[in-house]
């Protein structure tokens, strides 16, 4: 069998540990990085939110995960609001790519024009992109957004 991508990277401390904003011993909730160290293309306004446990669908959850993924799912709703002033956050769990079961958070903007809602809200050029740096100081912004939404 295959290593699960997800699994690997939970397993790297590196890999998130710059944008992570909420880890406890079931869910983790990150921004998601650029798409390398170098790069400036993040979405200022995607989270991440998913079970340390390898499932691969919301009907394997447990119930005390499927809790927890819905109390944060709430939480990093409300940061991006309070933190980044979204308009509006899209929440899809989409799953063709990755067997690891996640989540998407994606925050709308105001003026985001209509062809550019839903998931192709990331592909707004109206939206200022992040470089790694920029988007970890947006997740010590939203570390701190949720917890005074807790």
């Amino acid at each position: 069998m295959a290593t699960c991508d997800v699994c690997a990277a939970l397993k790297d401390p590196a890999h998130w540990d710059d944008l992570r904003i909420y880890e406890d011993d079931l869910v983790l909730l990150a921004h998601v990085p650029p798409s390398s160290e170098a790069a400036a293309d993040g979405y200022p306004g995607h989270l991440l939110l998913l079970p340390l446990r390898h499932v691969e669908s919301p009907a394997a959850l447990s119930e005390e995960e499927a809790e927890r993924i819905g109390l944060w799912l709430s939480r990093g709703s409300r940061a991006l609001e309070s933190a980044l002033g979204a308009e509006h956050v899209y929440l899809a769990r989409l799953g063709d790519g990755w067997p690891h079961l996640h989540f998407h958070l994606l925050a709308r903007y105001a003026g985001t024009p209509a062809e550019y809602r839903g998931m192709n809200v990331r592909e707004w050029p109206g939206v200022a992109r992040c470089n790694r740096t920029q988007a970890a100081a947006i997740a010590v912004q939203r570390r701190r957004a949720v917890s005074e939404t807790a």
